[in-house]
C-alpha cells in the first residue's frame, strides 16, 4: 500500500512536471532510488535519496524522498536515522496527505526518539541489506568484465585491420599534407577597409569602401562574409552594382576586387555608438585560410534628457506656485518632433499652462508637443500648480516625463520631482 501511494504521487509529478532534458534531474535519481527500494536494496536508496537532497535540496519530491529514506533505514536497521527523517518530514510538511501512509513502526521509532530514546540499530536487518548491496556490487562488476572482454576482443580484430592498411595511408596521408601545404602557402590576399564617413546620422544609410587584392601566384576564389550587428543589415556590394550582394569572388593573379559594405545605422542606438564591422575572405579551397580586416562605425544621434520638478524644493500644502519641466539634447544631432508627456505627481493639481499649447488625457496626463531642440540646447515649458491641502507632511513627490522622438519613433521616461518634500510652514 505504501509503495503504491508513493508511485501514484511521483507519477501525477511526472504527468505535470515541464519538459526536461535527457540531463540527470531530480525526477530521474528518485525513479532510481524507488526502483532501488522495490529490489529491497536499501542502502542503494539511501545513496540515491541522499544525493536527490545534496543536488536539489529544493525539489519538489523533498517529501516523498524523506520518507523513503526513513522506510530505507527502517528496512535496512539503522533505526536512529529512521525515526530522525520521519520526524524531519512531519516537521517539513505537516499538512501532507501522506502522513497517513507512514508505518506504525516508523511512528513509534519516532516518538521515542523525540523522548530522547537511544535506537539501537538492527543488526540482522543491516547484514541483510550489507549483502544484497554486495551481491549487486558483484552482479555489476561480473556484467563489466564481460563487457570489458567484449570490448577488448573487438579492440584487437580491429587493431589487426588497421595494422594491413595503416602503411598505406600514412603514405597516402603525407603526400596529400605535402601537396595541400604547398597549395595554402600560395594563396594571399590583402583587404583594404576605409572609413571616410564619419559619423552616421541615425537612421540613414552608410557605405565603407573596401578593396580585395589577390597576391598569390595562381587564380583563386574566396568566400566573403560580413559581420556587423543584425540590426545594421550590413552586405557587401560591388562598385556600380549596388542593388546586389556579393558573397563570392574569383580573382586572377594580382586582380583587385572593388566594392563597398553598405549598412544603415539602426535609429534605436545612442549618440556615439560604436560597433564593429569586419569582412572576411575565406579561401574556397581550404576554410583554414582566410584574411580578415575591421573597422569601427560611429552613430550620430540627439541624446534628449529631460529634468522636471517644481521652482522650489520645500513647499507648503495649498501653496501655488509653477512647475517646470526642461528637455536637453546633449547630442550631435538636433532633436525633432518631440511629445512631451507629463504625469504630475497625485499630489499637485493642475492649474494651467498660460504660455503652451497642450493637450490633456483622461488620466489626467499633459502632452507639450516641441518642434526642435538643437544641439547643447534647451526647451522650457511652465505649469501653474498648486499643492494639494491634504497632502502629507514630508511626503516625496513624485511623477514621470516621457519624451518620444517621432522622427526616431524612440520613447525615454524620466523620474520627475523626486527630491521635493513637503513640510510644514509651521
Amino acid at each position: 500500500m505504501t509503495t503504491r501511494i508513493i508511485l501514484t504521487f511521483f507519477m501525477i509529478f511526472i504527468a505535470f512536471a515541464p519538459a526536461r532534458s535527457a540531463e540527470i534531474d531530480d525526477s530521474t535519481i528518485f525513479v532510481e532510488a524507488f526502483n532501488a527500494y522495490q529490489q529491497k536494496d536499501y542502502l542503494l536508496v539511501i545513496e540515491k535519496c541522499d544525493q536527490l537532497n545534496q543536488v536539489f535540496p529544493d525539489s519538489p519530491l523533498r517529501d516523498v524522498t524523506l520518507l523513503l529514506i526513513a522506510r530505507a533505514s527502517l528496512k535496512s536497521g539503522d533505526n536512529e536515522r529512521a525515526a530522525k527523517t520521519a520526524a524531519m518530514f512531519s516537521i517539513e510538511f505537516p499538512e501532507s496527505n501522506l502522513k497517513t501512509s507512514v508505518e506504525e513502526e516508523l511512528k513509534v521509532l519516532t516518538g521515542r526518539h523525540q523522548k530522547g530514546d537511544v535506537l539501537t540499530s538492527d543488526k540482522t536487518l543491516q547484514t541483510a541489506s550489507k549483502k544484497v548491496r554486495s551481491d549487486r556490487i558483484a552482479r555489476e562488476r561480473a556484467v563489466e568484465m564481460k563487457l570489458e572482454l567484449e570490448r577488448a576482443a573487438k579492440a584487437k580484430a580491429e587493431q589487426d585491420r588497421i595494422a594491413r592498411v595503416k602503411q598505406e595511408e600514412e603514405r597516402r596521408e603525407k603526400e596529400r599534407v605535402q601537396a595541400e601545404k604547398i597549395a595554402k602557402a600560395s594563396i594571399k590576399a590583402v583587404i583594404t577597409l576605409r572609413d571616410e564617413s564619419g559619423a552616421i546620422p541615425v537612421g540613414s544609410n552608410g557605405r565603407l569602401p573596401i578593396e580585395i587584392s589577390n597576391k598569390g601566384k595562381n587564380s583563386e576564389e574566396f568566400v566573403l562574409t560580413v559581420t556587423a550587428a543584425k540590426e545594421y543589415d550590413a552586405v557587401l556590394n560591388k562598385v556600380g552594382q549596388s542593388d546586389e550582394t556579393v558573397t563570392r569572388i574569383k580573382l586572377s593573379s594580382g586582380e583587385t576586387f572593388k566594392g563597398a559594405i553598405a549598412f544603415r545605422m539602426p535609429t534605436e542606438v545612442v549618440d556615439g555608438h560604436r560597433s564593429t564591422v569586419s569582412v572576411k575572405a575565406v579561401a574556397a579551397k581550404f576554410d583554414d585560410i582566410s584574411f580578415q580586416k575591421e573597422t569601427v562605425v560611429i552613430s550620430s544621434a540627439p541624446l534628449v534628457r529631460a529634468v522636471a520638478k517644481l521652482v522650489k524644493q520645500k513647499v507648503v500644502p495649498g501653496e501655488q506656485l509653477r512647475y517646470r519641466v526642461t528637455v536637453l539634447n546633449v547630442g550631435s544631432l538636433p532633436a525633432k518632433s518631440l511629445t512631451v508627456s507629463l504625469q504630475l505627481p497625485p499630489q499637485i493639481d493642475f492649474q494651467g499652462a498660460p504660455d503652451f499649447k497642450f493637450n490633456q488625457g483622461e488620466n489626467g496626463t499633459l502632452v507639450f508637443k516641441v518642434d526642435q531642440v538643437a544641439i547643447g540646447q534647451l526647451a522650457e515649458i511652465f505649469l501653474d500648480v498648486k499643492i494639494r491641502d491634504d497632502a502629507a507632511i514630508g511626503q516625496e513627490l513624485r511623477g514621470h516625463v516621457e519624451i518620444v522622438n517621432g522622427n526616431l519613433q524612440r520613447k525615454d521616461i524620466f523620474t520627475a520631482s523626486a527630491s521635493v518634500v513637503v513640510r510644514s510652514d509651521k
